[in-house]
């Protein structure tokens, strides 16, 4: 059974396991603020060199950096991943709309998906539908006024409704050919990103970079800690991306850490949006790495998946 330790027996925990704590009274005013239970369960063993016991020299300040680095990194990631958002709802919504021009509500129509997945379908049309439902008696929105205006809401206007779930799910449920025209439109963010990229973006390798960046932004959005996470499955190997940064299509190298989606978000991102979103992470890991003295920041970049001494790569250029 758990039992409940007060702030004071919080603090003495910590200086029986080895962790130096040089102003006490602020420690204790964080962990009342910030949870005992996130701060050092989440982080503290990054500091320790075996069960419950700190490495010579770990200070309750390095912890608390670890802490705002995860949610700063959070913070800039998911920047990044609501840009490509963006970008995937707008090509969706013109891909769909030019291959049902003349009908109203054409998302609520099964026949206009793939015959292959009805199951998934449905589902889909029904989240489709309650999002109709739950804004059309409140005039403070763009789909009560379509509904009282025009009698139809366009894909167009009802995609800035899609959560990113929902938009997943879209693009997965589309016929094929209207898939392939939206990586096909996805190729100019890798040109973009990879100068020397002359291929095709298969749509089996697109849907599971979406699915991954999906649960990546869930972590993100929902302030869990990102240090150790992984995706339930490996990105579908891409030669001309993962080869840039010798990541193996063997099944025995995953390709479901942070590092691997963040690097995947080349092909949703303009260059600009992306050396952004790169210099502006690189940042963060170089000044975490000023404040760490017990141990080395290489221990945090594996945790993502990064390659050591990432942050002293250069930084790519921006116009």
């Amino acid at each position: 059974m758990c039992t409940f330790k007060t702030i004071n027996e919080q603090i003495d925990i910590l200086k029986h396991r080895g962790l130096n704590i040089h102003n006490e009274e602020r420690a204790k005013r964080y962990l009342l603020t910030n949870n005992y239970y996130n701060i050092i369960n989440g982080y503290s063993k990054f500091f320790q060199d075996h069960e419950d016991h700190f490495v010579d020299g770990a200070t309750f300040d390095e912890i608390r950096e670890l802490y705002w680095f995860d949610k700063e990194f959070k913070q800039v990631l998911l920047n990044g991943i609501l840009n490509a958002e963006h970008h995937l709802k707008s090509i969706a919504a013109y891909r769909f709309a030019e291959a049902n021009p003349r009908s109203k509500y054409p998302y609520l129509q099964i026949e206009n998906y793939d015959s292959n997945s009805l199951n998934r379908n449905w589902k889909l049309i029904s989240r489709l539908s309650k999002i109709l439902s739950s804004n059309c008696n409140y005039d403070n929105n763009t789909i009560y006024h379509n509904i009282h205006s025009h009698n139809d809401v366009p894909i167009w206007v009802i995609v800035d409704y899609f959560d990113f779930g929902t938009l997943r799910d879209f693009i997965r449920c589309l016929p094929r050919n209207v898939q392939n025209k939206i990586a096909l439109d996805c190729i100019d963010f890798i040109n973009d990103n990879t100068p020397n990229f002359n291929g095709t973006f298969p749509i089996d390798v697109m849907n599971s970079f979406i699915k991954n960046i999906h649960e990546t932004r869930n972590v993100c959005a929902h302030n869990n800690r990102l240090l150790k996470f992984e995706c339930r499955s490996d990105s579908v190997y891409f030669e001309p991306l993962h080869s840039v940064y010798t990541i193996s299509s063997n099944r025995n190298n995953p390709r479901k850490d942070v590092f691997t989606t963040f690097i995947s978000l080349q092909c949703f991102l303009s260059e600009t949006e992306y050396s952004v979103l790169n210099n502006t992470l690189r940042k963060r890991v170089k000044h975490l790495n000023h404040r760490l003295h017990s141990i080395s920041v290489n221990n945090i970049l594996s945790s993502l998946g990064f390659p050591d001494n990432w942050h002293e790569i250069d930084p790519l250029p921006q116009s």
